[in-house]
């Protein structure tokens, strides 16, 4: 059994078996935005279901092959547990009334973020990051509130459309922050007082080249340590395998040891110490 789960797991991580997997995924992709022409369906429709029952019937061959290499291991992967719910939906009927279904259908265009190393590398990254993104929000969101009390006080009665009130002094830096808005109300409302334009100035290098710029760092700093992790870890997997091709190599020079003390000595197949 266990060289069974071996031989099946060799097969389902080569790159060859991981490519044809990518390329059956964006065929897939690629049969689920053709669905959505009409004209399409009622030329090809019949074609396109068998070819999207066929790419299924391989998912479902493939996720089956991972689980008997990998075992109870295949259901401690996140990516793994995802893979399977994408399988499962794909097997459940969705007709013309089941429209959040269908919608699920397109969770397997999804599954080129797990089959993908890169892309999984990124995703992976960003949910390391999660903490420092959180800090760095909290931090913009304390920024344009404090400019957006500023901005009411300020500009309330000047220009209530866009300063009117604190919410709408948030959406309003909201949109200069990514540099939206200027020539609809900043630069009317500056024609008369050039120091406006040093307030929003402000804001836009406070908000934009400070604190989004810390936001990329992070985000890089995590890419960066899930990189140094995945070496890690191909290095422990290169390691696993030259053990396991190590011992292999033993027990065979071991039964070769064996053959020649046999055929050496005529008799029967004696232990060698």
């Amino acid at each position: 059994m266990r060289a069974a789960r071996d031989r099946v797991r060799i097969l389902v991580e080569s790159k060859p078996f991981q490519r044809f997997i990518i390329v059956l995924i964006v065929l897939n992709a690629i049969i689920l935005g053709l669905e959505t022409y009409p004209v399409i369906v009622d030329a090809v429709g019949g074609a396109l279901g068998i070819l999207n029952a066929i790419i299924i019937g391989v998912f479902v061959v493939e996720i089956t092959l991972r689980i008997f290499a990998h075992g109870l291991k295949f259901f401690r992967n996140g990516w793994n547990l995802f893979d399977l719910f994408v399988v499962i939906v794909a097997l459940i009927p969705a007709g013309s009334e089941a429209g959040v279904l269908r919608v699920l259908r397109l969770l397997r265009v999804l599954r080129l973020l797990s089959a993908v190393r890169s892309m999984r590398l990124v995703v992976t990254a960003l949910g390391a990051s999660m903490p420092g993104i959180a800090s760095i929000g909290a931090l913009l969101f304390m920024l344009i509130y404090v400019f957006a009390v500023a901005a009411t006080t300020l500009f309330g009665a000047q220009n209530p459309a866009h300063f009117g009130d604190l919410w709408v002094s948030g959406a309003s830096l909201f949109r200069i922050m990514f540099g939206d808005g200027w020539p609809d109300f900043v630069a009317p409302m500056a024609f008369d007082a050039p120091w406006i334009w040093g307030f929003f100035i402000v804001f836009t290098i406070a908000a934009t080249l400070i604190v989004l710029n810390l936001l990329i760092a992070v985000v890089v700093e995590a890419m960066d340590r899930m990189k140094i992790a995945d070496l890690d870890e191909a290095i422990e997997e290169d390691k696993a395998i030259d053990e396991r091709i190590l011992d292999e190599l033993k027990a065979l020079r071991e039964q070769v040891a064996r053959l020649e003390a046999a055929t050496s000595t005529g008799g029967p197949e004696r232990p060698v110490s």
